[in-house]
């Protein structure tokens, strides 16, 4: 994957968010269960964007988490970008530091075309729409399994 752990944790746990009753909150501790990240670290991720005003917070007994609508309408490039920093680097997929356009690595016009595709990807998709194309997919399965 093109991101840190941070990043594929922070997508995992903003996707599940999205994808839970919006008037119900959630706690951390079942998110990092349901989708198998360490809770401490999954904690500070959504204090971050808690930070950032992806997720509202609530203390105190029946606290946790829920999404906000600012994440909803948020690109997963957003996202992503605001919790580790940019996602897809601009250095010579060879690792040669005189690679650039004049002077191009044995690879660097693929590169260049697949790092667009996959920047313009995440950062045309908002969180509810990959939500929704997600329950779509589960939904489909669910009836392709109960039709068998």
């Amino acid at each position: 994957m093109i991101y840190t752990k941070t990043g594929e944790y922070a997508i995992r746990a903003i996707l599940f968010l999205a994808r839970y009753p919006k008037n119900k909150l959630v706690m951390a501790a079942e998110i990092a269960k349901k989708e198998d990240i360490p809770s401490h670290y999954l904690a500070k991720i959504l204090q971050r964007m808690a930070k950032y005003g992806y997720v509202e917070s609530f203390k105190g007994r029946g606290g946790g988490f829920r999404i906000s609508k600012l994440a909803l309408n948020s690109s997963i490039l957003e996202i992503v970008e605001r919790i580790e920093g940019p996602v897809i680097t601009l250095t010579c997929i060879t690792g040669l530091k005189e690679c650039s356009d004049e002077n191009p690595c044995p690879l660097h016009e693929e590169w260049n075309e697949l790092r667009d595709k996959i920047y313009n990807l995440i950062a045309s998709k908002t969180v509810k729409q990959v939500a929704q194309e997600f329950d779509d997919m589960l939904e489909k399965n669910e009836q392709i399994i109960a039709s068998k």
